[in-house]
């Protein structure tokens, strides 16, 4: 069977989903068919985009049998060629979290060769509303030439003119349709809002100038910042305020957040008194609550900002704030009974799970916002004695193919 050359239509029925958003199927030849914008189960006719020894991609054109779980998608940027924030907006959010479900699992066999505990599949829960829209408070924007803020086009690195995302809260889509042009020699900006609705930036560029009244931190490559007035938010989170400067990291969503909060308060089940050690700590979300519940907390973070901030949040509980980057194995006074991993999306990598395993903490809590770096440190965690014993999928970006993890490991004993 020859080999489809890149523009040649095809048609298939996907029987998979993929790390990435994309439905799988099978090409004619016996090759895996990567398949934006399908869903698995329906019958489509796909253009060949990127043809490959192995593999190919392909872009949907015609669905001529529909699953049941297709929908209009709510954005008009959404789509082949156009924004390429979300991937999803085709599929119902409940199915959206089954499927982002399967690929955690697909990850964590493939990568670590590690089975699900229990039934094997993967439960993801649905922080948001039915819809999934309004929910983010924070957005990254790239700049055009013209100096209006956008999006990546899908599989791309070129910028698409945003005016509007139904995926932001309110207080924030108002503030965009204030500030979304005049950006000239500027490269990124980034909008962070709390919960009354203020906002903060931080903006990254040459010789760059703000063309709105909002706080923000200025990056100049080669010279020194530049505050402009005092650019933080609060955040209310479970009944807690947290102070988080533009800048330092923080979950894209209130709700989000909170239920993050749950399931490591739950999964960690510190005793009152225990040592844990929240690693990548950030503003202290974790921390704040672990230490509300009687823990003493060791947070380590290497952003100077965000400790700033952990330390004014956890002040008046028993957190010691440590400013060091977790990969350099900073002392931590024993015993540690529980300790709570946070990484980017990079994941926390070997250096930095052994390092755990050293400390011998009888659990580990891992959060991830990527199910392939997830998989590969289950997969180390597991060498060094750890098993898993829970695992949890928050669909914390619905209508987009990211999704986060929590999940729990127990050392076993010699």
């Amino acid at each position: 069977m020859t080999r489809a050359e890149p523009d040649t239509v095809v048609e298939l029925t996907p029987h998979g989903f993929a790390h990435g958003g994309a439905a799988v199927g099978r090409l004619p030849d016996g090759r895996a068919c990567f398949v934006d914008y399908a869903i698995p189960g329906e019958r489509i006719r796909a253009r060949i985009t990127d043809d490959r020894r192995r593999w190919a991609r392909a872009t949907v054109v015609e669905v001529i049998d529909p699953s049941p779980d297709r929908v209009e998608p709510p954005c008009p940027l959404f789509g082949p060629g156009r924004c390429g924030g979300c991937k999803l907006q085709h599929i119902t959010p409940s199915r959206q979290a089954e499927l982002l479900g399967t690929v955690i699992a697909d990850q964590l066999r493939r990568i670590a060769h590690l089975e699900v505990p229990g039934d094997g599949t993967v439960e993801v829960l649905r922080p948001h509303s039915r819809d999934g829209l309004g929910y983010r408070n924070r957005a990254r924007f790239v700049v055009t030439r013209s100096g209006r803020l956008g999006f990546r086009r899908a599989r791309s690195h070129d910028p698409v003119i945003v005016d509007d995302c139904p995926l932001l809260e309110r207080s924030a889509r108002a503030i965009l349709s204030r500030i979304r042009s005049g950006w000239s020699q500027t490269s990124q900006v980034q909008l962070q809002v709390g919960s009354d609705g203020g906002g903060a930036l931080t903006v990254t560029g040459h010789g760059t100038s703000v063309p709105s009244d909002l706080p923000a931190v200025v990056h100049s490559p080669g010279g020194p910042d530049r505050r402009l007035g005092d650019p933080r938010v609060h955040l209310d989170v479970g009944g807690r305020r947290f102070v988080v400067s533009a800048g330092s990291f923080f979950q894209a969503s209130v709700a989000g957040a909170e239920l993050l909060v749950d399931l490591v308060r739950r999964f960690t089940a510190a005793s009152p008194g225990a040592h844990v050690v929240d690693c990548y700590a950030g503003v202290g979300l974790f921390s704040a609550f672990l230490a509300a519940d009687g823990a003493r907390v060791t947070a380590v973070e290497a952003g100077p900002a965000a400790c700033a901030d952990a330390r004014v949040n956890t002040a008046a509980l028993p957190v010691e704030v440590v400013l060091a980057d977790v990969t350099t194995s900073p002392a931590v006074a024993p015993p540690v009974d529980a300790v709570v991993l946070d990484p980017p999306r990079a994941g926390a990598g070997p250096v930095v799970v052994a390092w755990v395993a050293g400390l011998e903490p009888a659990r580990v809590v891992y959060v991830s916002c990527d199910p392939a770096t997830f998989a590969r440190d289950a997969r180390s965690l597991a060498d060094a004695g750890y098993l898993l014993t829970r695992i949890v999928g928050v669909d914390q970006f619905t209508h987009t193919a990211h999704v986060e993890i929590v999940a729990a490991f127990t050392r076993q004993k010699a």
